[in-house]
């Protein structure tokens, strides 16, 4: 079964809801799916600092575990027989620490939940984060943002605003390829979100201090 039928069957499924009760859903079992991330393909100058990334928030309707959609006529659903790995901020949360560190330009990347404090802070917001089905039955391309600042920890202070965006068109009208999918156009723009977090970094750090 290809991928867009399945966003069918989830608008069937809504529809027999109130009608289901308490009745046992056979809806086949949800597919896992996880993503890898990605460091710019060029080197990046180190800077003495610690960068803390503060817990992502997203659109309204990226925020759960679903792998959401958009339909022609805008309207945004999801796969009935997809999930993340967990809800999409908590996820690219962790592939952004991993991102950074994999980077090895800060002396350290923390969360704001870690004992450890940081110079910078960076605030994101997940802005797109789904598969866009231009015409249904046709390999839908994934677009992903994510926006935000990055500024001084405890100033409140912003330096730069921070942008990452890419697209990526599905190899087919499956699941598992518009997973692929998902993650390169999360790789690209995540790429692009360190370089320019850490350009704006060495640009404060060469900056005269008062």
């Amino acid at each position: 079964m290809n991928a867009s039928a399945r966003i069918v069957i989830l608008g069937l499924s809504l529809g027999l809801g109130a009608c289901a009760g308490s009745f046992r859903s056979h809806a086949p079992a949800a597919d896992i799916y996880t993503l890898r991330g990605a460091t710019p393909a060029v080197a990046l100058r180190s800077v003495d600092a610690t960068l803390v990334i503060a817990h992502p928030t997203a659109r309204p309707g990226l925020d759960g575990d679903a792998m959401a959609v958009t339909l022609p006529d805008r309207r945004l659903s999801a796969y009935v027989g997809g999930r993340w790995s967990g809800p999409l901020p908590r996820l690219v949360e962790g592939l952004l620490v991993d991102g950074f560190r994999g980077a090895g330009a800060f002396h350290a990347v923390v969360t704001e939940r870690s004992a450890f404090g940081g110079r910078y802070l960076l605030q994101l917001e997940i802005v797109e984060f789904a598969a866009d089905y231009a015409t249904m039955g046709v390999t839908p391309t994934v677009h992903v943002t994510l926006a935000g600042q990055l500024g001084i920890s405890g100033e409140r202070r912003p330096l730069a605003t921070i942008t990452g965006t890419a697209t990526a068109l599905a190899t087919a009208d499956r699941q598992r390829d518009v997973a692929a999918a998902f993650e390169t156009a999360y790789g690209a723009a995540a790429a692009q979100l360190i370089a320019a977090v850490n350009d704006a970094v060495l640009a404060d750090s060469a900056a005269p201090r008062p």
